[in-house]
């Protein structure tokens, strides 16, 4: 139970400073932000969900798979990613009521940096100890 409380913490820190350093990159405006965040935290929550569907099925040994077993792993894998992009096709149209392109682009942009950020961390983190 303590374990599950110190996880929740820590992702309620990161999710914290995810907010604060792409609000910061893409120079939002305290009116857009209200506006931006709940749809961005709307669009993460059927990001994981559709991702989480897509890994909960596929724990077993890769090569325990048959060929066709293999194929169908495959074959799905291309359905999410093609629901994914559709999702974040939506999105954008969405964000684009609030944001400008520009902004659009650094926020793309934004993810990918506080992403490397975090494995950086992380990285470093597992070689101190």
């Amino acid at each position: 139970m303590a374990q599950d409380s110190r996880t929740q913490e820590r992702q309620e820190s990161v999710e914290a400073a995810k907010t604060a350093f792409l609000t910061d990159k893409m120079g939002l405006s305290s009116e857009q932000s209200q506006k931006f965040w709940p749809l961005y935290n709307e669009y993460e929550a059927k990001r994981r969900t559709l991702i989480r569907g897509y890994r909960s099925g596929y724990r077993q040994d890769v090569d325990a798979l048959s060929d066709q077993e293999a194929k169908s792993r495959i074959d799905h894998m291309f359905i999410t990613k093609d629901k994914e992009l559709e999702l974040e096709k939506d999105y954008a149209g969405r964000y684009l009521k609030v944001i400008s392109y520009k902004q659009l682009i650094k926020l793309y942009r934004g993810e990918r940096e506080f992403t490397k950020m975090l494995l950086k961390r992380l990285d470093d983190k597992r070689a101190n100890n």
